[in-house]
């Protein structure tokens, strides 16, 4: 775990894939104006997404595995297949036996546990929700909504909202040319954000924090760190980390893989098949509500 946290950390200064810049530069394409042609293509994009709660660089409390793919449309994210993996260290596993966190629920989110979204629908299986799923059920129809609410939650910067892309672009403390992999030319942003700046610009940011108030948090600094592709604009990596109770912090480092190259990934989200599905109304209890890093930044109860 020592070695995944420091890959974490060292995300928001320079990412694994990052090389010396070269000297010469072609033009570079506008970020926001290329992602509203993928979203108009409705172009795929491949996630694979490593974040966690952490004390410092050796002292990771757990960690959490999000891969799957997105498909934009509409306003950003129109669909979404995800899979979430939670991965508790042995400093979860000591504050569970002091009752610091729900067991049962860890251990059910210590499986993967799968969200597609599409046309609107919302459905959910694996270990976490199984208890309240009827028998020759798979899945449980989780009702009407976003495609980002099985896409975020750790993440809490969704840069494939038009608005919110070109508000962290306007707002970058730093730019500099870089590259990404062995010689594809790429720009670095860097900067900050604060939970209301957020919740401001970004629909998918107030979808996540729901009801709960944002008083107490509202000036929760979240740092960020872009890589855009120069060519296309694509984003290529995105790291984000805040500060959470306790001295401690939450990190989250996304790659998109496959956005090294101009070209529109051959993949689908699709929803599982009826069969397979237990309606709301058939469910025997409430479908349990999955953990999110954001949630740390809340108290309980809030």
């Amino acid at each position: 775990m020592k070695r995944w946290i420091t890959l974490l950390a060292v995300s928001l200064v320079s990412t694994a894939f990052v090389t010396p810049p070269s000297p010469a530069r072609a033009a570079v394409a506008d970020p926001v104006a290329s992602l509203n042609k993928q979203i108009a293509k409705r172009q795929a994009v491949r996630v694979v997404e490593l974040s966690g709660l952490y004390l410092s660089r050796d002292e990771d409390i757990f960690q959490v595995e999000n891969r799957g793919v997105l498909i934009l449309g509409g306003t950003g994210v129109g669909a979404a297949d995800m899979t979430r993996t939670l991965r508790p260290g042995f400093r979860m596993r000591d504050q569970m036996k002091a009752g610091a966190w729900d067991a049962a629920k860890v251990a059910a989110e210590s499986k993967p546990n799968r969200s597609i979204a599409v046309d609107g629908q919302l459905y959910r299986s694996g270990t976490l929700y199984a208890p309240v799923v009827p028998e020759g059920r798979t899945w449980a129809a989780a009702g009407r909504r976003s495609a980002t609410a099985a896409a975020y939650g750790d993440q809490p910067i969704n840069v494939f909202e038009p608005a919110t892309l070109k508000t962290l672009l306007a707002t970058a403390s730093s730019k500099r040319p870089d590259t990404y992999g062995s010689d594809l030319k790429a720009t670095m942003y860097r900067g900050a954000i604060t939970f209301k700046q957020l919740h401001t610009v970004s629909p998918t940011f107030r979808a996540l924090i729901g009801s709960r108030s944002l008083s107490a948090v509202a000036t929760t600094k979240i740092d960020w760190a872009l890589h855009v592709d120069d060519e296309v604009g694509q984003a290529l990596t995105l790291s984000a980390s805040w500060p959470v109770s306790g001295g401690r912090r939450v990190g989250v480092f996304t790659q998109y893989p496959g956005r090294d190259h101009p070209r529109t990934l051959r993949m689908r989200v699709s929803a599982p098949r009826p069969a397979q599905v237990a309606p709301e109304s058939s469910l025997t209890g409430t479908l349990p509500r999955p953990s999110a890093l954001l949630d740390l930044s809340f108290p309980a109860g809030a």
